[in-house]
This record gives C-alpha cells, structure tokens and sequence, in this order.
C-alpha cells in the first residue's frame, strides 16, 4: 500500500481549494552548520519546510483544524519548530473554535535537538487538552510508522484514534526494545490490527475511507442532530461510563462512543466497540 504524503491527506480529505496554511516562515538561524544542511536536505527530500504542516480547511461545509505529519522530512521527527507550530494550530483551532484533525507518520522527537525537543511534547499535551476541555473534537489517523513521544503525547489524546492498516504504532521501537530485552517483541505485537482488536485504538481505516469516516464523527461530534444521527449507534455503542463517573470534557463518552460506531461503520474492516471507561477515555 502506497503511503500518501501530507500534502495527498489534505487534498484527500479537505474540500477542493479550501485549505488555508497557518504555517510562518521558520528561522533557522542560531542552529549548528551540520544540522542546517540536514534541514536543507530534508526541506528538498520533502518538499516541506518542517515535518508538520498546520492550517484551516472545510470538510464537507465545516470549517476544521488540520495538522499533518510528513514523514519524509527527518522520519516525521518532532523538533522546536515543529512542535510551536503544532501549539499554535491547536490554541488557535480552540479560540475559533473549531475542530482538529490531526494525522501522524513519525518516529518521535528529534534526536538532533535532544531533551528540549522532548519536553515540547508536554505543550502539545496541553493544549490538546485545553482544546477537549473546551468540548470541542480532536480526531487522529496513526500512519505508519507512530512512535516514541508522537504516540505518547498528541498521538494517543483523540476522542477517536483510527490507524492506516499494517502500521507500527507503539511508544519503544521494536529495536530498541530487542536491545534492552534481548529478544523481539512477539509478531504483530505493535501492529494497528493488533491494537484495534484490544481498543487501544478504535479503528482500522484505507486512507480512501478517512473522507466518509471523518464526515461521520462530525456530524456527532458538530453537527445539530437529525433524525438520522439520533438513530445510529446501536445501543451499546451509547452507553454512559460506569455509575458514578464523568467525562473530563463536554464531548463525553456517550458522544464519543456513538461518534466511534457511526463512523467506523464506514468500512468493513471495524466493528462497534463498547466505549472505554469515561475517565479513560477523556485522558
């Protein structure tokens, strides 16, 4: 299977001419001469100016959020520019207030920059949250590969994960821990199927059925309830949390859990999960 590029996703999945770059230019300058000539190289592997690409589009009419990976610059890897831009999409997508949809193809931070790279990944936490604290969606597609702090952080916070099938997802790459332990992780152990089928994520989605699927969770998530979306989740896929629990965020279990089944009904590869406990599943 051929693995779109950022720019193939938002032309995918955004309606024709909408997109709308928030990208500003990035001062490399201050930056060591070897790193330098590796961002150059990379900007001309790319055909990008970092490995994030961030901006404003209509999917089907609503206006949305949208930031993208691009794995070809640097393996997707998440540095200070990278990760200010990613800050700034999403602060600015919660005073709109609007969606994100957000899509990752990396292999964590970036080593080049070392721990302050890290430690950036503690500000796209926050204002994810901030944006689900505002009751307002955050939707994520896992490509392959998603690991290290891009799954720990902006990777694993959506009210609805699905994956690109076959993709490694998992926070320790399967090298590294074949050195730490001393053997492989057992087959398919980090595999998208693998962990759909024990709800670490919620579905296994082609890149062709995101325009379908997407639609369908916003119109639970954004859209003003019809007859039709009243109907559409099966009753166990509507279900509360346990008694006594809430959600952290105004879209809540039940409204995630609908969304989930809705939209995963697009494709024959994913089946209606119960919802994950409320407290889980507004980590």
């Amino acid at each position: 299977m051929a693995h779109l590029t950022a720019q193939g996703l938002l032309d995918l999945v955004l309606d024709e001419g909408s997109f709308e770059s928030w990208d500003e230019p990035i001062d490399r300058s201050g930056l060591d001469p070897a790193y330098q000539q590796e961002l150059v190289a990379a900007t001309a592997r790319a055909g990008t100016d970092e490995s994030v690409l961030t901006g404003r589009g209509l999917m089907r009419g609503r206006p949305v959020a949208v930031v993208v990976n691009e794995f070809r610059f640097l393996a997707g890897s998440i540095g200070r520019a990278a990760a200010l831009r990613i800050v700034a999409a999403v602060r600015r997508a919660t005073a709109e207030g609007i969606p994100v949809l957000a899509t990752t193809a990396s292999g964590g931070t970036r080593m080049q920059e070392g721990t302050p790279a890290f430690v950036h990944m503690v500000d796209i936490t926050r204002a994810i949250m901030d944006h689900r604290a505002a009751g307002l969606p955050y939707l994520i597609y896992l490509r392959h590969p998603t690991t290290g702090g891009v799954f720990a952080s902006w990777g694993s916070l959506a009210h609805i994960t699905i994956a690109e099938p076959g993709a490694l997802i998992g926070f320790l790459g399967p090298k590294v821990y074949e050195i730490l332990e001393g053997k492989p992780f057992p087959p398919g152990v980090q595999t998208a199927e693998n962990l759909a089928d024990r709800g670490i994520i919620d579905a296994v989605v082609l890149p062709d059925e995101l325009p379908l699927l997407v639609d369908r969770a916003l119109s639970l998530l954004v859209d003003a309830p019809t007859r039709q979306t009243r109907g559409c989740a099966p009753p166990r896929c509507t279900a509360n949390g346990p008694p006594g629990t809430r959600s952290r965020s105004p879209v809540g279990p039940t409204a995630q859990a609908s969304a989930r089944c809705c939209a995963t009904a697009a494709t024959p590869r994913s089946a209606c999960r119960a919802p994950r406990r409320a407290n889980a599943t507004a980590r």
